[in-house]
């Protein structure tokens, strides 16, 4: 890692859930996948990854959102890196927070201020000394609202929103 470059993580006791906070200015994730499902927000600067055959970028404020085993990199896509939040989610965990079925996302960058809102709340729920159950209790009925209304969304509208192989 550069220099300038840090990464924080976090594990939750005794729930499937872990979160990292971090800026990177040169470091670059080769292509990989995560079993959970991950929500990132950029804070600052811009990233961009490839994922289900495209090209993306996240902007400051835009959300990321990766289904299981959704295969991506990633690197700084301006000077200076960007500084980003991301939360990653294990499946059966994430369905007992929504109580809907599994969602899949249909685009991995999602430009939603409210949901964005919603995952640095969870993410800074995951720093504090509590445990996780705080954040599933205070902080998740706003953004259980938005996932729900995602995943209706992923289910409602053409093709299956499934990640490319």
């Amino acid at each position: 890692m550069a220099e300038d470059d840090w990464a924080r993580y976090w594990r939750a006791d005794g729930v499937p859930v872990e979160a990292m906070h971090a800026h990177f200015s040169s470091h670059v994730y080769h292509r990989h996948s995560h079993e959970s499902y991950s929500f990132g927000v950029t804070e600052t600067g811009a990233q961009a990854f490839t994922c289900r055959h495209g090209r993306h970028v996240s902007a400051s404020g835009m959300v990321m959102a990766f289904n299981p085993d959704d295969p991506h990199d990633g690197h700084a896509a301006v000077d200076g890196g960007f500084t980003y939040r991301m939360v990653h989610i294990w499946p059966e965990f994430l369905a007992s927070l929504t109580g809907t079925p599994l969602p899949l996302f249909r685009s991995p960058v999602i430009e939603d201020p409210a949901m964005a809102a919603s995952v640095r709340r969870l993410h800074r729920a995951g720093q504090r000394a509590g445990p996780v159950r705080t954040a599933r209790r205070d902080d998740a009925p706003a953004g259980q609202a938005r996932l729900r209304a995602r995943a209706r969304a992923a289910r409602d509208g053409p093709g299956d929103g499934r990640a490319d192989p």
